[in-house]
């Protein structure tokens, strides 16, 4: 799976790049069919973004 999650976060990357160039660190939600939510983390390496992990979001209690 985790496979499957780092493919779908690097083709939403580019839409979630900081406009600020000192910044090393980034994180984003994307949801999943069915119903899964994920937030994947990104660590600036050389001025490249790298994916660093990621953790399932559990549905909001209502």
């Amino acid at each position: 799976m985790a496979d499957h999650i780092s493919f779908l976060a690097e083709q939403l990357l580019p839409q979630f790049i900081p406009k600020d160039p000192a910044a090393t660190q980034l994180s984003f939600q994307f949801t999943m069919v069915p119903n899964k939510t994920y937030r994947v983390s990104y660590t600036k390496k050389q001025g490249v973004w790298a994916f660093t992990g990621y953790e399932e979001i559990a549905p909001e209690r209502k």
